[in-house]
């Protein structure tokens, strides 16, 4: 380490009582009390390497949710950084307004095979062809959203005006991401502002050998409404596999074909947030190709740069794309930018990324690791009594903590257990995990290795004893 970089630490150090008044006073967190925030001593990072954060105070954390879920290779991969770096000298930043660039040209490309990859075994080829480039997740969606608008519109089906989303379901902070969304918390504030959607059930799955009672009645009354309601919906809207922000709730096998099959017979777009569960978080490169569903429009973000960089993508089918062909004055070119698509760093990012993913077979990883964590739960933190049926998809994990009465899902208000269970393994084990109301989520870096397994296990398994009665 440079003589310059320990005197720069030990100034941060010194000067930890300013810069944590400024975090509490100037810095407004996201999803944060700021006022309970301020009760305690910040984490202030510093540096990043590999699945661990460091602090201004020299302390070592393994960060257990990914920094909010996008994590892929851990913290500053030197081969990421160097590619970010290599850009950095040659082009930060060019619109993709009037003109191109090369790493945008070369990503978009790159983004269309792996799709094409991981759909190969399908009865027919994809179609999903035409990369927009956003700066985020929520933008993903709102770019998907408005795209499917303007398609109806273009081909003469004025009155589809109208998305089918799912309870429970989470597509964004942005307002069309929001509407979409059905997480009262999130949204009710703003609820006067937001335009109504129709919401059906999202089957949850947890038992993989056992679909659950209400199945079928969730099948019969989504064909009923996407047929009463077929001259009217635009698109269906929905998290493939596993919902992540009501919980890690995984969705019923089979129920994402059933929903492409009406989406068919009625002429409605499919709409897939693929968000969270893109770049092999539950396994796959795209979660849904584990069903062969193929969306008429996904929506990717998170992982795609590795985790280092913001970036969202909104990818189209050829049917999709060809309704926005035509000339300037019939204005049936996509309505929508951003300054930033493609930015070029981003670019670069995700294009390591994507290479490294398919070098470094994740794939596989992600599939060990994912056999690894299931095991280790088992062991005992499964058979606490406040804890119920624990819900996994590869590297997506929620333990839902029951309340007092033996309930699981007691909302997002609820988190007092979770919170005091993730306190005690960040104070006393420094692992960060973060709750989702009342239920813990394990969303590592896809990269992990076995003892970052154990390590995270372990805290939980301590962790859990603040529940015991006697605690």
């Amino acid at each position: 380490m440079s003589d310059n970089r320990i005197s720069s630490r030990n100034v941060a150090l010194r000067d930890f009582p300013r810069l944590a008044e400024i975090d509490r006073t100037n810095l407004w967190h996201p999803y944060t009390q700021m006022r309970e925030y301020a009760q305690q001593d910040p984490i202030i990072i510093e540096r990043g390497e590999g699945p661990y954060l460091y602090d201004i105070r020299r302390r070592r954390f393994l960060d257990a949710f990914g920094s909010m879920w996008c994590s892929v290779w851990g913290h500053n991969h030197p081969e990421i950084v160097k590619a970010i770096q290599t850009q950095a000298a040659t082009l930060c930043h060019s619109s993709l307004f009037s003109v191109s660039h090369l790493g945008a040209v070369e990503l978009s490309h790159q983004i269309v095979e792996a799709i094409r990859e991981d759909f190969r075994f399908a009865d027919d080829p994809t179609t999903l062809n035409h990369v927009f480039f956003s700066d985020n997740g929520s933008t993903a969606v709102e770019v998907a959203m408005k795209m499917a608008l303007q398609y109806q519109n273009q081909i003469g089906q004025i009155a589809r005006t109208h998305f089918l989303t799912f309870y429970d379901g989470y597509h964004g902070d942005t307002f069309g991401a929001m509407s979409a969304s059905s997480i009262d918390v999130f949204r009710q504030k703003f609820a006067p502002s937001l335009f109504k959607v129709t919401n059906q059930s999202y089957p949850m799955q947890v038992d993989p050998d056992e679909k659950p009672d209400n199945w079928r009645m969730a099948d019969r009354n989504l064909e009923a409404t996407m047929a009463g309601m077929s001259n009217k919906l635009a698109a269906v809207i929905i998290e493939p596999v596993v919902q992540g922000a009501s919980g890690m709730r995984p969705l019923c096998e089979d129920y994402l074909g059933r929903i492409k099959k009406y989406c068919r017979e009625y002429g409605i777009l499919l709409i897939t947030d693929e968000v969270f569960t893109g770049f092999c978080r539950t396994g796959p490169m795209i979660a849904s190709s584990t069903e062969m569903v193929e969306p008429d429009i996904i929506c990717l973000g998170k992982g795609i740069t590795g985790g280092e960089l913001p970036m969202g993508v909104t990818v189209a089918s050829d049917q999709v794309w060809q309704a926005f062909q035509g000339e300037w004055t019939e204005l049936r070119h996509f309505l929508h930018g951003h300054t930033f698509s493609g930015n070029p760093l981003a670019c670069a990012a995700a294009s390591r990324n994507l290479q490294m993913i398919n070098e470094y077979k994740l794939k596989e990883n992600v599939k060990a690791r994912s056999r690894e964590f299931n095991y280790a739960l088992r062991r005992e933190v499964a058979k606490h009594p406040r804890v119920g049926a624990i819900r996994q998809r590869g590297l997506a994990i929620g333990i839902p903590i029951k309340d007092a009465k033996g309930a699981e899902d007691a909302g997002y208000l609820a988190r007092a257990d979770a919170n005091r269970v993730c306190a005690s393994a960040l104070a006393n084990h420094r692992v960060i995990l973060r709750p989702l109301g009342n239920v813990i989520t394990i969303v590592p870096p896809l990269a992990i290795e076995t003892e970052h397994i154990e390590e995270i296990v372990h805290a939980l398994e301590d962790s859990l004893k603040v529940l015991d009665p006697k605690s």
